[in-house]
């Protein structure tokens, strides 16, 4: 592939050379010679336009593209009127000028989401015998929603939803967005809890009496962490307020909104997701997705403030944290290969306070005058790298790919050297305990390819000292890899991840191509591969 040459500029295609206005006596003499030829076109394209009028049933239209070079013609199909029997054709000929402007690549092709699929993941939860305080002595049939949340049967609702029922548990399906729901499976309660508004379930055997299959499709949850506000929500459920209260029998519906913002609760920063999005009765307990089709939260309540509704949404981390008893939540994402880290969470009060003296970058180990900076330029450079005097000490300009952006970079005054884990991160996920000596081995290594790394400034600067769930490379396509280069440094250097780093980086790897593995992309020199420089220059 032939690369970007930022030193070249393009050449515009359409440039073209602008005609200079005709003097006054030269307008007069090409009027009086053309004036007759000019009235007899005009005769002719008379008589022409008025005898088709009378004769064409049918027009093929013939477009002719000029360019700068020679006209070109691009024959149609011809739209044929059918209600008038053909009979001769008459040829119109539409002249179309050259673009203005270059013609624009179309990107950011919208992902389309299996609706097929989403439906077999969310259920409609049917109880029997439930009773209100106030009326002792009537019962009613209970209606919520539900979504599969592991392939065991798994399913996760609201507690109001089996709130004063003691009857039997029912699980209802449908088969398409046309149909009504149907009860398919019986279920068992394993867990509720009233504060949180949460109730776990698990399918216990098919209406039949059969056992149930074992390999339900159930939705893969993305952290809250990674919601930003104004991004889509889609809510899926059976809402009996627009259907029959009084049965099970009701179609699966969608409405969509917006992440309006975030609501803190007493054991989580982000508890609650808040959504323009309507939440019926009896979406209760269904599934708040993406567009991807992740599950995002759990519509739970809705309330009206003036003339607006809000809607709140239980988040995806609360629904792990508080399932994860029963439900082994590694099993949503198959990596195979990839170490588990410790998952701890860090309180700034216990540990020493940061000081990156401590950690004394850049040192100039082998005292040849090029420091930890300069020697990773030269390691990182495609091409050799040239010096800013005859001493080589410093690099002045070399060819570097920054996978941050997916950019090019020629100049060294344009690079930072990046830790990919950074040192304020890696001091309070462990690093704290080090040596000096460790500390300096870490934050100067240039024998591990992925610890150091040159990117453009700005991508450093950006990225600061953030973890993955607070900064993302804008380069999407390096997701992946980034994800396993962070999980591998922090494991063979014993380092933690807090739980939302760790959902962060699983959603990453989601986003890995079928050659890249953990195993492959492990220890490999990623920044001198063509290959795979090719597919991160692919920038979103």
């Amino acid at each position: 592939m032939d690369r970007y040459n930022p030193f070249t500029a393009p050449e515009d295609p359409f440039d073209e050379e602008v005609q200079q206005p005709l003097t006054e006596s030269q307008d007069s003499k090409i009027y009086n010679l053309l004036k007759p030829v000019t009235l007899a076109a005009f005769f002719i394209v008379f008589v022409i336009a008025t005898v088709s009028l009378f004769t064409r049933p049918s027009t093929e239209i013939i477009v002719i593209q000029e360019t700068l070079d020679n006209p070109e013609k691009i024959q149609q199909e011809p739209i044929v009127d059918k209600n008038i029997p053909s009979t001769t054709t008459t040829t119109t000929t539409i002249f179309i000028s050259p673009p203005t402007t270059a013609p624009q690549n179309i990107t950011n092709v919208p992902v389309v989401v299996n609706q097929e699929e989403i439906i077999e993941k969310t259920v409609q939860i049917v109880t029997h015998d439930c009773i209100e305080s106030e009326y002792q002595n009537t019962s009613y049939i209970g209606l919520g929603s539900g979504v599969l949340v592991s392939d065991k049967g798994h399913v996760l609702t609201n507690a109001h939803v089996l709130e004063n029922c003691s009857g039997e548990i029912y699980i209802a399906t449908v088969q398409n967005v046309d149909s009504k729901s149907e009860i398919t499976y019986t279920a068992e309660l394993l867990k509720i809890d009233t504060n949180l508004d949460l109730a776990l379930l698990v399918v216990n055997s098919s209406i039949t009496g059969s056992s149930p299959p074992s390999d339900f499709k159930y939705f893969e949850m993305k952290s809250s962490s990674e919601l930003k506000l104004g991004e889509s929500v889609e809510i899926w459920g059976y809402p009996s307020s627009r259907g029959d209260g009084e049965s099970y029998s009701l179609n699966i519906n969608l409405t969509k909104g917006t992440v309006s913002g975030f609501e803190q609760d007493s054991s989580y920063k982000r508890g609650w997701i808040v959504t323009d999005a309507d939440i019926s009765y009896g979406n209760s307990g269904g599934a708040a997705l993406d567009s991807l089709g992740r599950l995002i939260g759990m519509p739970t309540f809705g309330v009206t403030e003036g003339t607006s509704w809000i809607g709140y949404l239980r988040t995806s981390d609360v629904l792990k944290d508080w399932s994860k008893e029963y439900i082994d939540l590694k099993e949503e994402v198959d990596f195979v290969g990839i170490p588990i880290l410790e998952i701890k969470e860090i309180d700034l009060n216990e540990i020493p306070r940061y000081n990156r003296e401590e950690w004394n970058s850049w040192i100039d180990e082998d005292e040849d005058c090029q420091n930890t900076r300069h020697e990773v330029l030269q390691l990182e450079s495609f091409v050799s790298v040239l010096f800013s005097s005859d001493n080589t000490c410093y690099v002045q300009s070399g060819k570097w790919f920054d996978p941050y952006n997916g950019e090019y970079i020629y100049f060294a005054s344009d690079l930072d050297i990046d830790h990919f884990v950074p040192l304020y991160n890696a001091h309070i996920s462990g690093g704290w305990e080090w040596s000096e000596e460790k500390k300096t081995d870490f934050a100067n290594n240039i024998t591990d390819p992925d610890i150091l790394i040159a990117v453009k400034n700005s991508s450093n600067r950006e990225k600061s000292a953030s973890s993955p769930d607070e900064w993302k490379p804008a380069n999407e396509f390096y997701w992946c890899e980034y994800a396993y280069d962070w999980i591998r440094i922090k494991y063979e250097w014993n380092l933690s991840v807090t739980n939302s780093e760790w959902n962060a980086l699983l959603s990453m790897l989601t986003t890995c191509p079928d050659f890249l593995t953990y195993e492959t992309a492990q220890n490999e020199n990623h920044l001198f591969l063509e290959t795979k420089i090719t597919f991160y220059e692919k920038t979103p």
